[in-house]
């Protein structure tokens, strides 16, 4: 979720403690939280002048309390703003976090979940795989009955040559799809994160 930072040294502090300390910004704010609503159609809710509604909207838009919602056509084909209560929360800090600090903080999460998940995905798909590409081993009745069966010892030899590497013989098929799987997920991951600005 965005939101909105505003250290308590700002200028932009001072307007919003205005803002709140004010019974007619205060009621515009709660009639803009109701409806979406113009200038005029405030100042005609309100019964107040459009000037001090000016005024009010002005100061409410600069501290994110309110925002342009659109904008319509009057009856002489002129734009008229249409206002609304901002759903963006508002955090006030008591001292400024640098933005490379905070950048970096950010970053870092991402970092870690993007990892988390893509080792999940990684892990999973090594086993799936292990388990599909796996070659069907000898058994070792097989292997004993073959070389009681054997006439010479060459042909002991040749039983030696051709069951005993595909006991000891792994593919490594399952190796590179988790590795391939780990670092797609992980830029997927991350830059899905990154559009999300968690």
């Amino acid at each position: 979720m965005e939101f909105e930072t505003i250290d308590i040294r700002d200028e932009k502090a001072r307007e919003l403690a205005q803002v709140l300390a004010n019974d007619t910004a205060l009621s515009i704010l709660t009639l803009l939280q109701e409806k979406t609503l113009s200038m005029s159609e405030i100042a005609k809710e309100l019964n107040i002048p459009i000037s001090t509604v000016s005024y009010h909207l002005d100061k409410m838009v600069r501290v994110s309390l309110v925002e342009v919602a659109g904008k319509k056509y009057g009856k002489r084909l002129q734009e008229v703003r249409l206002y609304r209560a901002s759903s963006k929360p508002i955090l006030l800090l008591p001292r400024r976090i640098p933005t490379k600090k905070r950048f970096l903080r950010v970053f870092e999460k991402m970092q870690i979940i993007s990892l988390s998940i893509a080792g999940l995905l990684a892990s999973s798909v090594y086993i799936v795989s292990n388990k599909l590409l796996k070659k069907p081993q000898p058994s070792i009745e097989n292997m004993t009955y073959a070389v009681e069966r054997a006439p010479s010892p060459t042909g002991l030899e040749t039983i030696n040559k051709t069951v005993m590497p595909t006991l000891t013989k792994a593919s490594p098929m399952p190796y590179i799809l988790a590795v391939l799987v780990f670092v797609v997920s992980f830029f997927l991951v991350f830059r899905y994160l990154l559009s999300k600005r968690i």
